[in-house]
């Protein structure tokens, strides 16, 4: 019989080197095409949202889906949140995704008394971190990313005191839960409040939008956040302000939906105490860059979406050109600044030019 030689320890230190820096020069490029297929996916879902919003504003007369509402306190109530108190939230009080769960027919789904949490029908609320601790896997429909958030948020999401305390249950409370969508707050359709001094309309603190109507004469006006007296002293309702998509004068740039780390809104401000688009406050950024090369996916009201790399602050986007005060007013008409356009991307003044 011929001599049989096996491998020696160098020969088999060296292969397994050889394997170790393959798996090492694979690892990256497995982990980058992962990421491409979950961007893919999120997008996809995002695409599928604007279906459901399109078939909301045909329903409504043209309406953009709100990105929250708030019917507590009106006399006719749309569109209730809830038949009982969801586990999260209050009833007829909610965002876009409890609108279009209930629309799209996602629920009902029902969880059953646990850990001395009532028994809870989603047929009207979006699920939210109380579904997902307890229930795990489901049929999610497409109002979430397709990928879990990677940290848990505990910054300031809003100055909103509804918001940040989670009164519409909007926040995301779980990193195990799929990372959500959050709709530009300038869609806020609850009931605008009242300057006490000039009787105007405002729309909910930092969405940036001014109301035109004056309401009542100074001598019948009252603080602010509460209901106007008219001419004769009697009260008047407050009106949420609601807008169509005849309203969007550039909806190729104007963003609805962009990725979130915490919650389903996002406020469109720059320059204040809260700023979720500044990221250099990385303890007040809300968006999610949680895609390969840091980039974050947008749906914009035409319908397409796009992805962006990361930027420090909101008017990187928006440009000089879109740079306004409170009241809307530019806040420079020289024409350098006018020609300014960011990356073309708007998330306030979506009606102005």
């Amino acid at each position: 019989m011929g001599n049989r030689r096996g491998f020696t320890i160098v020969e088999l230190l060296v292969t397994l080197g050889i394997i170790g820096l393959l798996v090492g020069l694979l690892l990256p490029a497995l982990s980058i095409v992962r990421g491409n297929a979950a961007m893919a996916n999120s997008t996809s879902n995002m695409r599928q949202t604007f279906l459901l919003m399109g078939n909301y504003s045909s329903a409504n007369r043209d309406t953009v889906v709100p990105s929250l509402f708030d019917h507590s306190q009106v006399a006719v109530k749309g569109k209730a949140r809830s038949d009982a108190n969801p586990p999260a939230g209050t009833r007829h009080m909610g965002t876009w995704a409890d609108i279009l769960w209930t629309d799209g027919g996602f629920g009902p789904i029902v969880v059953d008394a646990d850990d001395g949490v009532p028994p809870y029908d989603y047929r009207y609320d979006d699920p939210d971190g109380s579904l997902w601790q307890r229930m795990g896997d489901f049929e999610r429909g497409p109002l979430r990313s397709t990928m879990q958030s990677r940290k848990l948020f505990d910054g300031i999401v809003s100055a909103d005191n509804d918001i940040q305390g989670n009164a519409y249950g909007s926040r995301c409370i779980s990193q195990v839960e799929p990372g959500m969508f959050a709709a530009n707050n300038f869609f806020d359709a609850r009931p605008g409040l009242i300057d006490a001094t000039t009787g105007m309309h405002s729309r909910r603190r930092n969405t940036n939008h001014p109301f035109d109507a004056v309401c009542g004469s100074a001598a019948n006006r009252v603080p602010t956040n509460q209901p106007m007296a008219n001419a004769t002293g009697a009260s008047q309702p407050q009106y949420a302000m609601y807008f169509t998509t005849g309203q969007i004068l550039r909806p190729d740039g104007s963003a609805y939906l962009i990725d979130s780390l915490a919650c389903q809104t996002i406020d469109p401000v720059d320059g204040a105490a809260v700023e979720p688009f500044d990221t250099v406050s990385a303890d007040r950024l809300q968006v999610a860059f949680r895609y390969p090369g840091e980039t974050c996916a947008m749906l914009m009201l035409d319908g397409h979406v796009r992805t962006e790399q990361r930027w420090d602050e909101l008017l990187d986007l928006e440009g000089f050109a879109n740079n306004r005060t409170a009241s809307g007013q530019l806040q420079s008409t020289a024409s350098a600044d006018r020609k300014d356009q960011g990356r073309g991307i708007r998330f306030r003044h979506l009606d102005q030019r």
